[in-house]
């Protein structure tokens, strides 16, 4: 039982450096150190349009 309990800690901390990782490499894209930096809020503007555009498609749809 020990062994199990051991492996599934593991892979729940494997999972979680994962994510971590995920959320860093995200983050980087907009730090002010980062030479290749994106603009914030055009990124926002960006993903407003996308879910705009997602919207649209989906009412699209409840009519089917």
């Amino acid at each position: 039982m020990l062994v199990e309990k051991k492996v599934k800690m593991k892979s729940e901390l494997i999972n979680d450096l994962v994510a971590t990782s995920t959320v860093m490499e995200e983050v980087w894209r907009y730090h002010p150190d980062n030479k290749n930096q994106k603009d914030v809020v055009e990124e926002y503007n960006i993903l407003v349009q996308i879910q705009k555009d997602i919207e649209l498609e989906i009412s699209k749809l409840d009519g089917i």
